[in-house]
């Protein structure tokens, strides 16, 4: 990561698929200089539930990802995700940071 981020990228992961996607993140230090992880509820009529006791709950295990980066890396982030993930369906949506650092 050269440039200073200027762009928020959420990623709302499958629990199953949370070591994948940290490990890609690190696979690419070029783009990625560090992340955050969190636990999520994902919910919705469209949500594709993995087990039965989530369609009971109504709400499916997910993990949210916050990435700060420079707005002109998204697309070779997009295209490391999809090529080591290729048929798996990711939310995510991108916010634009004013400011972004270290407090000393």
């Amino acid at each position: 990561m050269t440039e200073r981020p200027d762009t928020l990228l959420t990623l709302i992961v499958p629990a199953a698929l949370a070591e994948t996607m940290a490990d890609l993140l690190l696979d690419a230090p070029d783009i990625v200089g560090g992340f955050t992880s969190s636990p999520a509820s994902g919910h919705g009529a469209t949500l594709e539930f993995m087990r039965g006791n989530e369609r009971v709950r109504g709400r499916e295990r997910r993990v949210k990802f916050e990435i700060a980066l420079d707005s002109a890396s998204l697309p070779g982030l997009r295209e490391r995700v999809l090529a080591e993930l290729p048929d798996v369906r990711l939310y995510y949506w991108t916010t634009a940071l004013r400011s972004c650092g270290v407090l000393p």
